[in-house]
């Protein structure tokens, strides 16, 4: 009996092991691509901003030492002078990628998911600018801006006769023009939302149909916290990808009338400036890194309390 048990052990622990090695060996491609081509780079990043890093020694960063490894970002926090507006910039377009895109994303979606007569037409019709480069949208825009054949200073001149300047140029509404190039193309967002509202089961809708509930009300306490979960991934997704913005930035202003970004002023200090200053331009990238995973922890936070508070735990407004 004891020889019997020990084999039966022994057989179990190889097939334990065997287990265990093709998780392994399952994993292990996605593991090496994303220690060479994100890990590493990211760590990097993070050692570089420490290090003097410019035209002078391209080839080999060196670093600060104990007592000036902060020197970077001393100057890019009190002496460089676009990081500041670069912050508020980035960080007010994550806050309307969360609260501007996002709803109109999942109200074009809802309204998508009504069966009526040439939705499937509209639907595609809406997604094709998403099909277009947001390099090639930015050009398109510089033209509608243009104060010479544009559409919109006509728009602008029926409510302020003679207007003539480049909204581009103009601080404040250059911000909102940059904005409004970008923020209302939802086509991918809107078909990730619409997928879920999709796959809600039709007997969870006949079943409120029966208690009463209209479209609006299904809408909201049935819909909407059946898909949280996609919610608050797209939530995520515009946030960091808002916060991330480049494209429009470089085609449209290139920084000018306050509307520098996070990732253009780290174009402006790699590439543009003529010391290729590294290492500064990574001490921003550390900022953005960070600046990411905190956009992560408020927007978990954010869906976290707001439907507890409206939904009852989580659990729909069931209970």
């Amino acid at each position: 009996m004891k020889t019997t048990n020990t084999a039966d052990t022994g057989a179990k622990g190889r097939q334990a092991w065997r287990r265990r090695g093709f998780i392994f060996a399952f994993l292990a491609p996605t593991v090496i691509a994303f220690t060479v081509f994100y890990l590493y780079p990211i760590i990097t990043v993070v050692l570089t901003s420490f290090c003097k890093w410019d035209y002078t020694n391209i080839t080999s960063p060196e670093f600060l030492g104990f007592k000036d490894m902060f020197n970077n970002y001393k100057y890019i926090f009190s002496t460089y002078p676009y990081f500041w507006e670069a912050l508020r910039n980035s960080s007010l377009w994550a806050f309307l990628g969360v609260f501007l895109q996002i709803p109109v994303a999942t109200l074009i979606a809802l309204a998508f998911s009504r069966k009526m007569r040439g939705v499937k037409l509209v639907r595609n019709i809406y997604i094709i600018p998403n099909m277009i480069s947001s390099a090639a949208m930015g050009m398109i825009f510089l033209q509608l801006y243009s104060p010479l054949y544009g559409i919109v200073n006509p728009i602008i001149q029926v409510f302020e006769e003679g207007f003539t300047e480049n909204i581009l140029l103009l601080k404040g509404p250059a911000f909102w023009a940059l904005t409004g190039a970008y923020i209302f193309f939802t086509g991918t967002t809107t078909l990730l939302i619409l997928g879920n509202i999709m796959a809600v089961p039709q007997e969870v809708r006949e079943a409120a149909m029966l208690d009463g509930a209209s479209g609006l009300k299904q809408d909201w306490y049935i819909v909407l916290p059946m898909i949280k979960d996609t919610l608050r991934t797209v939530s995520i997704l515009a946030a960091t990808g808002s916060f991330l913005i480049y494209n429009e930035v470089y085609f449209l202003t290139k920084g000018a009338a306050g509307t520098y970004s996070i990732s253009y002023i780290i174009r402006e200090l790699a590439i543009t400036s003529p010391r290729t200053q590294f290492g500064r331009a990574n001490t921003v990238a550390v900022v953005q890194i960070l600046a990411g995973l905190v956009i992560i922890v408020l927007v978990n936070l954010l869906y976290s309390i707001s439907f507890r508070r409206k939904h009852g735990s989580g659990e729909g407004g069931r209970k």
